[in-house]
């Protein structure tokens, strides 16, 4: 089971429907709410996916569902940053299909990608903690 944990195409797809929730903020109506919510069918259908395609499904743990609570601020945090970023140094305007908010979509998205290693160890220890060695 451990050995499966977010495997690479899941993570770039999720990756890719997170920033297209932050990246529709600066759009108009109606474009950002269409794109909010296809952005969200990407980001949770393919963990969707991703659960159905696992043999092994382990009951979560408080822990496990802490790591998954403790990415949230870091991916706001560094969409923030991003939309600062894109300001200070680029000189992106506020609205529009390139605006602030893609940039802080992309480095979230970025940032996304970067501690799925980080949170698949974390994760692998505690579902070995938690069922022992039965789930490698």
């Amino acid at each position: 089971m451990v050995r499966k944990i977010f495997p690479w195409p899941f993570v770039i797809i999720s990756a890719l429907g997170l920033f297209a929730v932050f990246a529709s903020i600066d759009l108009g109506q109606p474009w950002d709410s269409v794109a909010r919510g296809l952005g969200l069918a990407v980001f949770m259908g393919s963990g969707l996916l991703y659960s159905f395609r696992i043999s092994v499904h382990p009951k979560p743990t408080a822990p496990m569902i802490g790591v998954f609570i403790g990415m949230t601020p870091i991916l706001l945090v560094a969409f923030v940053i991003g939309r600062i970023a894109g300001f200070l140094l680029f000189g992106v305007p506020a609205e529009g299909l390139l605006s602030q908010a893609t940039v802080g979509a992309a480095l979230s998205a970025a940032v996304y990608i970067a501690i799925m290693p980080v949170v698949r160890r974390i994760i692998t220890s505690i579902a070995l903690q938690a069922h022992g060695p039965a789930v490698r």
